[in-house]
């Protein structure tokens, strides 16, 4: 779970769930009320996963797999994907850019 950089509080998954599926560029800390930010390393683990997680259709449409399999085994590397990014958060006091 992340801890915010400025009064070092863990904050709880729910509220990182929350915080991150708000499409906001700026997170605010729940305790201290300051801007928070997802990290440079964070962004780049969540986009690898992403990519990750997308390699496998691939092979599902190459081999023939029936619409069904791969609309069930993409809903559910969603939801899978969804509930454990409150992990790999990690905040910085700055908006870093990806690269």
């Amino acid at each position: 779970m992340p801890n915010c950089q400025h009064c070092d509080h863990k904050w709880s998954w729910k509220e990182t769930f929350v915080k991150i599926f708000t499409f906001s560029n700026k997170l605010t800390c729940p305790y201290c009320n300051t801007s928070q930010y997802v990290s440079k390393k964070s962004k780049n683990q969540l986009s690898l996963l992403t990519i990750v997680f997308s390699l496998v259709y691939i092979p599902l449409v190459s081999f023939g797999v029936s619409i069904g399999y791969i609309l069930t085994w993409g809903i559910m590397t969603y939801i899978l994907t969804s509930l454990c990014i409150p992990f790999l958060i990690r905040l910085s006091d700055k908006d870093e850019p990806m690269w």
